[in-house]
Order: C-alpha cells, then structure tokens, then sequence
C-alpha cells in the first residue's frame, strides 16, 4: 500500500480532502468515473491529494477500470458515482468488484442534507440499492469521514475481498472537517499454522499416490505464486487453476495442467481426472469461478486440503481439512522435508493434455478467421511484457484454455459476475497500471457494442492497447447454447458496424482480417506499433460447438 506523509496534511480542509487522504494512505493511486454537482469537491479532493481521476463514458465502465487496477496492484481502487442515474448504472461494476473478489470503494454523490426527505427530483434509497452487491454500504458520516473511509477500506481488504460504498451528499463532502488528518491502514499479520497441523498436512501429501491441486484467485495475493510454485514442485503435484488464477505458476510448467470452470466439454475431461485423484489440494480456490457442473463435484471421502486465507463457507464442495492464514508462510512450511510418493503414471497425464488440446486445436475455416488459431498466434508471441484482458463470451472460454500465461493477472476478466462489456475498460485499467506494457483486449462484437465510448478514452490518454475484435455478428456463446438445448435460434443474430471504420474515427491505426494468415500478418504488425490499436477479425463461430 501507498503511505502518505502524516506531517504533509493541511491542518484545515474539506471533508472530501480528509476522505481523499485517507484513501490515498491506503495505496488508492486511481478514481474512475462521471462528474456530477454533487461529487465534483470528491474529484477534486482526489486530484489534489495525487490520485488520478479518469474520466470514463459509463458508470459499469468505470467499474471495470477500477477492478483491474485493483487485481494488478493489489491495492484499493475508487469509483465516483454521481447521484441517482450514476449510482443506479455502475451498478453492474459495483457487483463486478464484489463477485470479483476486488478491493474498490464507491463514493456515492447524494442530495444535499438539507433537501432530504421533501426533495425527490432523482431522488432513491442509494443504500439500499448498494447493499446486496457490497461488503459494506453507509450513509457518510462528516464529522468521522476519514475514519469511516478506512473503515470501509478494511472491510473491502479483508478476505474475501470486495467492494464498499460510501453514500456522500454534496454539501458534507464540501463542509470544514472536524478530523484532523488523514486515518492510515493498520499493519496486519496473519496467522501461521502450527506445526502438528503441518506435519499432519505433509504426513497425508507424503501418502498420495496421485495428488491433484486445485487453484484459485486467491493465490495471486502477497507474493504467494513464488512460494506456490515451489510447493508443487517439492511434493510434484500437478495442478489446475481456474480461470483467473492462470499464470499464478507458469502454464508452461511441466506441471501445470491447465485451466478449469466453464467449459462443459474441456470440464468433462477434467473431471475424470479429479475423480481419479487420491487427493486434492485446493489453494485459494474461490467456488464462484466455477458453474453448477462443479457443485458436488467429489465426494466428502475423497482426501481433501484447503489453503486459504480465510474459511471457505459456501459448501459448493467438500474442502477437507483447511489450514488458514498466511497462505504464502504456510505453503512454504509444507515445502519443507517433503516427500512425494510415486507420481502419476506418464501415459495417464499425457492423454490428458492431448485430450483437452484435441478440443481447442485450431480449425481451418473456408472463410473467416478461427478464434482458435487467432488465439494460438497471441500465444505464440506471450512474454512478459504483455497483458491481456477478455470479455466475456464462447471466445473467453476458448481463450482461457488456448492460453499458456506465463505470469499471474496475466489474463484479467470477470469470471464471477461474467458481465459483457468488460474487456475495453479493464484494458484501460491495466494500461494506467502498467504503463511499460502492451495490452491486448479480446473482444466479441456484442461486447464492443456496450463499450465503444471507452474506445475514446483509450485514444484520450495514448495508450498501448490493442483491441481485437471478433466480429461474428451474433451472441455465439448463446446461440450455442440454444443449439445445445434444441431450441429455436432467437434474439442472438444482429449487424455489427465496420469496427475498423468506427476505431479510425477515433484516430487508432486500425486493420480488419478475414483469414488465418492475414490475422497473423496483422497482430505481428501491430506488435511494432504505438499507441492504440484495433484488429477487427472476421470469425467463423462454427469451432465453438466442437469447443464447449
């Protein structure tokens, strides 16, 4: 976390400068959203006390910066929402950061005090809308402002982590502060195991004969992936992640198997291979990336560990024995004098990669460019100074198991609440956060539909991002669904613009592609190019059915 200086704060200021300090404490460094009266002293707070406000083109939008900042840097990240219409549509984002498990505060502009209760021009329970989609959601109080923003920041940084909401009316935020200065974030220490549970967890790992570990978004916290990795290593225990854990250890490891969560067909696979598993070891794995196909997915006699900062009460599967706490000092402690039984049979893992890259394997289409092969290019050139994002769609389900990250948040996307429209902004979240890297949006045309103002602001701050768009003018993901279910193909088919068109008026260096080779000519342009761009690409769907 950011630390701001204590003797620096002015000894008068604003509510709203006492609340901007705070958060700034705490490491926020970015507050995304739309200006209205009633938070225009909340953005400026905020400028004045060094954090950035973005100016995004809708309020879900700017939820979706914000939760990327907050997954890449593990810090808090804010949303300013004006009154009425602003608080109802970032809706969507609030829910974003609670399903994603991601530290963000909302700073909701209200009516000034002296109104309420008679005045009713835009005028609903903004608390009452947030409470359901939040940790934490209160009617600011100025006398106690800073003190309650880092109240609500340690809610929103406790396990599981999630967003909070701060209903602020206009004339508080602008009043005299009673405070001060600013409140900062305790130090927090969590527990380790003791040692008979330890050496209780290593005397059953020492015994399994093919273990399994599950892996989830938990694992990418406070410099766990390190430890993580050498753990797998020292027991050889190969290992799965969901989705948005990819990359917490290499998927290029010897070891890593893949992906899991929302493919019927590549989760059909891997299922059998859990059922084979003489134990699982679950590590941060959060069940709320996963479909309904996972519930009871083994059964409470099967050998089962679960590493986690905190319990996991949701009960979708059993989870054994759990040893909480630090997670990163813990898996280091089950490291030490490990002793792997025999590993899994050769053959058995072997058929396994080849069964899930028979799935995902390129197809050659007669006209249109294969999403499968579009993303076997991207992956061919992944390295370290790349970042992807990906919206939601077939496309994201293929992507996820096409792709090898070689880095934890490598690929960012919400895989809780699974909203479209999220990939353009995230990337716009990913660029402020990770200025020396080129990021790479993957995009249906339905998503593109709901985020093309944030195009604009892509454009407005010169950023390196590469937007792909693959443009099948239909809701594939749903339409292969009805298919699936034998019913009438209805409301999925609509026309999609010339993106490519629409990205130049917006001053991006811009190519659209029809074929397998004119996507690779293309992408291995782009990668030379600076600031903005956008790779339109025609797609045939039709692999999708064969893929999930």
């Amino acid at each position: 976390m950011g630390a701001a200086n204590k003797e620096s704060a002015s000894s008068t200021a604003s509510v709203a400068v006492r609340m901007a300090e705070t958060m700034h404490a705490y490491g926020v460094r970015f507050a995304f959203g739309i200006p209205g009266n009633d938070v225009l002293e909340l953005i400026r707070a905020c400028e004045q006390t060094g954090i950035k406000f973005v100016l995004a083109k809708s309020e879900p939008s700017a939820g979706f910066m914000a939760d990327a900042i907050a997954q890449l840097t593990g810090d808090p990240a804010v949303c300013i929402f004006a009154l009425g219409p602003g608080v109802v549509n970032g809706a969507t984002g609030v829910a974003t950061s609670l399903m994603e498990r991601t530290p963000v505060i909302i700073l909701g502009g209200e009516m000034a005090s002296n109104r309420r209760g008679l005045y009713t021009h835009q005028v609903f329970d903004h608390v009452a809308l947030m409470n359901p989609i939040t940790k934490l959601a209160a009617e600011l109080n100025p006398d106690r402002a800073a003190q309650q923003v880092a109240k609500a920041l340690d809610v929103a940084m406790t396990e599981p982590r999630g967003a909070v909401y701060l209903n602020c009316p206009a004339d508080a935020s602008r009043a005299d502060a009673v405070e001060t200065g600013p409140r900062f974030p305790a130090t927090q220490h969590f527990g380790i195991a003791d040692q008979a549970a330890i050496q209780s967890a290593q005397d059953r790992l020492s015994k399994a004969k093919q273990p399994l570990a599950l892996i989830g978004l938990t694992a990418l916290r406070n410099g766990v992936p390190n430890k993580l990795k050498d753990f797998l290593e020292a027991w050889q225990i190969p290992f799965l992640t969901t989705f948005k854990a990819k990359g917490v250890v290499s998927e290029r490891h010897d070891l890593s198997l893949g992906a899991l969560g929302l493919s019927p067909i590549a989760d059909d696979v891997t299922q059998k291979l859990v059922q084979e598993a003489d134990h699982l070891t679950l590590i941060g794995f959060d069940a709320i990336e996963l479909r309904d196909a996972w519930l009871d997915a083994w059964g409470s006699d099967k050998p089962c560990l679960t590493l986690d900062w905190a319990p996991q009460s949701d009960r979708v599967f059993p989870s054994g024995d759990q040893i909480l706490g630090d997670l990163g000092t813990n898996i280091a402690e089950l490291s030490a004098a490990a002793s792997p039984a025999t590993a899994w049979p050769e053959s058995r893992i072997k058929a396994y990669r080849e069964a899930l890259q028979k799935i995902v394997a390129p197809r050659k289409p007669e006209t249109g460019v294969s999403p499968a092969a579009l993303f076997a290019e991207i992956d061919a050139h992944l390295d370290d100074r790349t970042v992807l994002t990906a919206d939601v769609g077939a496309h994201r389900i293929l992507a996820c198991h096409a792709f090898r990250c070689i880095l934890p948040n490598q690929l960012l996307q919400t895989n809780g609440l699974c909203s479209m429209g999220y990939a353009i902004p995230a990337a716009v979240g990913a660029a402020l956060a990770e200025p020396n890297k080129r990021i790479v949006a993957l995009v249906g045309d339905g998503s593109t539909l709901m985020s093309l103002g944030e195009l604009a602001v892509v454009a407005e701050h010169r950023l390196s991002v590469t937007v792909i768009v693959l443009n099948d003018a239909s809701l594939a993901l749903i339409e292969l669904k009805q298919s699936k279910l034998q019913v009438e193909t209805n409301a999925v088919r609509f026309k999609s613009p010339n993106f490519c068109d629409v990205a130049k008026g917006f001053g991006y260096k811009a190519m659209r592609v029809g074929t397998n080779d004119e996507f690779k000519a293309a992408y291995e342009r782009s990668r030379g190019m600076d600031g903005p761009v956008l790779i339109e690409a025609v797609c045939d769907a039709s692999e999708y059915w064969d893929q999930m």
